[in-house]
């Protein structure tokens, strides 16, 4: 056709690749798994609980790999792309999804609330991202894609630590794309405003779900 690729064709693409989504147990991370399993990707769902995650990858098309593992955990991560490996010799897209959040005013945020946001939308990125990095490689067509929020740019009145850890996300975000550039590796960042999720629950006022993003 003329006028280039169309969406069919564009997604086509996406069929066989390697996929590991972070945060698959609900959301959005499970919501991307559901449009992925109907690219025929090859997806492999992380999340911390093992029931949770089983019944959300009963939710996806394929055949997805549920991997249960805590990614604030050096340890686990390891583990994690242990089994990666078992059934995988490369990842050809990686999407940190997993996060919290935590909605107080900073008089009252605790030092656990600060290292819960900061280890989850943080540091996790890091683990995950550095372990998978030598899977990435292996692909000719490897892609990062972090999913962050509206948060990593705009500060927000009671949300200290949730915004410190994604301003941060951010910042680490461009630093990979900068050096992944030369790797052949595309590093993205996506910043959704407020999702119908879990998260939601964390407002301490009512809020309309219809009219936010649902995750799909």
């Amino acid at each position: 056709s003329s006028q280039g690729p169309g969406r069919g064709e564009a997604m086509e693409s996406l069929k066989g690749k390697v996929v590991l989504v972070t945060g698959a147990s609900r959301g959005i991370g499970l919501a991307i798994a559901q449009a992925l399993g109907r690219e025929a990707a090859n997806l492999v769902l992380v999340g911390r609980d093992r029931k949770t995650l089983q019944r959300a990858a009963a939710q996806v098309a394929g055949d997805p790999l549920p991997l249960a593992a805590d990614v604030t955990s050096p340890g686990e991560v390891t583990k994690l792309f242990q089994g990666l490996r078992r059934r995988h010799r490369h990842l050809d897209v990686l999407i940190n999804n997993a996060g919290v959040f935590t909605y107080k005013p900073f008089e009252r945020t605790t030092l656990q609330d600060w290292r819960a946001n900061l280890d989850t939308n943080l540091t996790a990125l890091f683990l995950v991202t550095r372990a998978a990095l030598p899977l990435l490689k292996s692909s000719r067509a490897a892609h990062i894609v972090n999913i962050l929020s509206v948060s990593s740019r705009s500060a927000f009145r009671n949300c200290s630590a949730y915004c410190a850890a994604k301003f941060g996300a951010l910042g680490l975000t461009r630093v990979l794309r900068e050096e992944f550039r030369p790797l052949g590796i595309r590093v993205t960042a996506i910043l959704p405003g407020s999702t119908d999720t879990r998260m939601m629950k964390a407002f301490d006022f009512p809020v309309d779900r219809t009219k936010l993003i649902q995750p799909e």
